[in-house]
């Protein structure tokens, strides 16, 4: 259960970084930086959660 949960931790992060790779600056906004924020989140409650 905790390696199923630890891959997919692993994959969300590994997409979360894709998207943030490929960020114009000159097209984000807020409402962009607010849903990363709420992925970083959920990432860091599963995280505690299998801990």
């Amino acid at each position: 259960m905790a390696n199923e949960s630890l891959n997919e931790i692993k994959e969300k992060l590994s997409a979360f970084i894709e998207t943030i790779d490929s960020v114009n600056p000159e097209t984000t906004d807020m409402a962009d930086i607010d849903e990363w924020l709420e992925i970083l989140e959920q990432l860091e409650a599963k995280v505690k959660s299998i801990k």
